[in-house]
């Protein structure tokens, strides 16, 4: 049985505002929530186009006040950027808000730009390479069991929760899967960014870390009433990240009218790279998604997918979902 969860970067559709966008967030969690997905998990990214979640643990605590049952999580607090004890008081925090309900998802990246990375932390690369260090003390604070003679030994993450955030690694390198194997923390692994290496990075965890760990698969999927409706859809999303990725920064996710006349502007080349649908992504109708995902999570061996979902409008998203718990209608708890 395949369990299904939700991976948020927030995106924002060029018809709505940063303040509707925020708000449709709490909306989709509650729509999630109301279809028997797992967890809500919201992403973190800085100065990218379109993407509108910088401080996950803020938008988690309005999303928290809104939801009732469905498990909340960062995916991911990017660790090198911030002190641990600091991520352990906010965790605790939203542990006390929230009990039982609460995951941390740590991660390595920058999350944005160069420019970016540098006015969060300095100098990225030299913090990164501290990535170990910074997860056995944040370990430590939320387990509470520095060494007698530690420094920190007495120093609390307050307010203590009753039952501490579970805490994960996301990632798509042997790096960041030896770090969770060492570290005890259950492998989100994000096939959306890297579809390549899965087989072999998920293997690496799988050899050093605890039997009782599960990894998480992270899958893009958007699916629709049929084959091209779905991928008419995509083509907004794939206008948007690609004119990112040139430099031709577009704020928001263009409505499908907006990328019809979009793509009459553009080259061939550029117009066939908005008109392919890349592997990483799982674009279709209710079949070809349930093939898609079914093969991922055979061939992986894994029982719970994260779905991230984009798409011009926030109807388009909540579609997409609820087409997924008819495909798994072992999700369905209402």
């Amino acid at each position: 049985m395949i369990k299904l969860s939700v991976l948020d970067q927030v995106p924002r559709s060029s018809e709505t505002t940063n303040e509707i966008a925020l708000k449709e967030t709490a909306d989709l969690a509650q729509a999630a929530e109301s279809m028997g997905y797992f967890r809500y998990w919201v992403a973190e990214h800085h100065d990218l186009h379109g993407l509108l979640s910088p401080s996950p643990e803020i938008l988690l605590a309005y999303i928290g006040a809104k939801t009732n049952s469905i498990r909340l999580g960062a995916g991911a607090i990017l660790l090198p950027h911030y002190a641990p004890f600091k991520v352990a008081e906010s965790f605790h925090m939203l542990a006390n808000l929230f009990p039982g309900r609460i995951d941390l998802g740590l991660g390595r990246s920058p999350g944005g730009s160069a420019e970016a990375a540098e006015a969060l932390s300095g100098n990225f690369i030299e913090r990164i390479h501290t990535m170990d260090e910074r997860m056995t003390e944040l370990m430590h604070f939320l387990k509470r069991d520095f060494p007698e003679g530690h420094k920190y030994a007495s120093l609390q993450a307050v307010p203590l929760p009753y039952e501490q955030p579970a805490v994960y690694m996301l990632g798509t390198s042997k790096k960041s899967a030896a770090l969770a194997a060492k570290h005890n923390l259950q492998y989100v692994y994000g096939h959306f960014m890297d579809d390549q290496n899965g087989q072999d990075v998920i293997a690496h965890y799988r050899k050093r870390a605890n039997q009782a760990t599960k990894p998480i698969v992270c899958v893009f999927v958007l699916c629709a009433e049929s084959n091209e409706k779905a991928r008419q859809l995509y083509r907004s999303v794939r206008l948007w990240q690609t004119a990112n990725q040139q430099g031709r920064m577009m704020a928001a996710i263009p409505t499908e009218a907006e990328t019809a006349y979009f793509l009459t502007q553009l080259n061939e080349e550029d117009r066939a790279a908005v008109m392919n649908v890349p592997s990483t992504a799982i674009v279709g109708d209710k079949q070809h998604v349930k093939e898609r995902m079914d093969a991922i999570a055979n061939s992986l061996h894994v029982d719970e997918l994260m779905v991230l979902t984009h798409a011009p409008e926030l109807s388009d998203r909540l579609h997409s979902y609820r087409l997924l718990a008819e495909i798994y209608p072992q999700l369905v708890s209402l």
